[in-house]
């Protein structure tokens, strides 16, 4: 299994990325920090990087 961090401009782009992960029908988890309910990660089963790679093509590497 391979790792990638990937890196968002904001909350918004987070929890946008989640609906369309959720309409593509890939399953993940959006984490929501709590007392704060701030979104800070989206995390998805392993999938074959062919099948989820449009998803993710825009988003840079996390330095």
């Amino acid at each position: 299994m391979h790792k990638v961090t990937l890196e968002v401009k904001g909350e918004a782009q987070m929890v946008k990325l989640s609906e369309k992960l959720r309409e593509g029908r890939i399953a993940h988890k959006l984490w929501v920090e709590q007392p704060e309910n701030t979104s800070t990660c989206i995390a998805t089963k392993p999938y074959p990087k062919a099948e989820v790679a449009a998803f993710f093509k825009k988003l840079k590497l996390c330095k």
